[in-house]
């Protein structure tokens, strides 16, 4: 079954709403445009509420990697496919402060959250700072960064890590989306229909259609100055439904 947030659906949602015919009054390369730009801004806000909105797992679940990677010279090196950072990089460490060692593959949040549990490891989480609180805590002699007491920081695209021995990192991440792209066949009466053969579908689950179908609404009404839209838009917002 299609997401209700895939790209058809979505456009249908937004054409009935607006009360509009499918035509290059809403050209589909307008839609796919608006498209993208509100998946990546809806990805960075996403990311920036995670921990503090439980929901927004749910919804970036799609898009949501978990990685060990080894440490090389006191760093790691971010995955080429890296957008954003959820939470903070952590290491596993026995109660003793060894390294744990390797484990089952781990592919989603649950399994991350879960897998520390067995073999009597215990996560610590590498606080992320500014490069002159690394230098300062690494140069300290009373307060040294410690297996209990990791830090980092962003130099690049890597993480530079301390202590310098550490094995590996654990990071969950939210990966780069793909470029969506509408496929559609022109018709004589300059209308189109949906073609999947070439359409480059949206990753969106159907938790995703409500923000989506708000910011694309917005944008609508922006790009076709339709006041009926805001109107509507209006209506909603003071019921509580938008």
């Amino acid at each position: 079954m299609a997401s209700k947030a895939s790209l058809d659906n979505m456009l249908q949602a937004i054409l009935g709403f607006a009360n509009q015919a499918q035509d290059m009054y809403y050209p589909p390369n307008i839609f796919s445009s608006q498209y993208n730009t509100v998946t990546s801004l809806l990805l960075s806000t996403l990311a920036r509420q995670y921990p503090v909105n439980n929901g927004v797992v749910d919804m970036l679940m799609p898009f949501v990697n978990v990685a060990k990677i080894p440490v090389t010279n006191g760093m790691i090196t971010l995955p080429g496919d890296y957008r954003n950072i959820l939470g903070a990089p952590s290491i596993t460490v026995k109660p003793d402060g060894s390294d744990c060692g390797e484990s089952a593959p781990i592919t989603n949040p649950i399994e991350f959250a879960t897998a520390i549990a067995k073999g009597g490891c215990q996560r610590r989480p590498i606080v992320i700072v500014p490069q002159s609180e690394f230098d300062y805590a690494t140069t300290s002699t009373y307060n040294f960064p410690t297996v209990n007491d990791p830090i980092g920081y962003f130099y690049g695209n890597k993480i530079k890590v301390c202590p310098y021995d550490l094995i590996r990192v654990e990071l969950m991440y939210v990966r780069n989306e793909g470029i969506y792209q509408y496929g559609y066949i022109t018709q004589p009466d300059d209308t189109y229909i949906f073609d999947p053969t070439t359409t480059v579908e949206s990753e969106w689950e159907s938790n995703a259609f409500e923000p989506i179908f708000k910011a694309m609404s917005a944008l609508y009404a922006a790009f076709t100055r339709d006041p009926n839209m805001r109107d509507w838009a209006v209506i909603l917002k003071t019921q509580g439904l938008f």
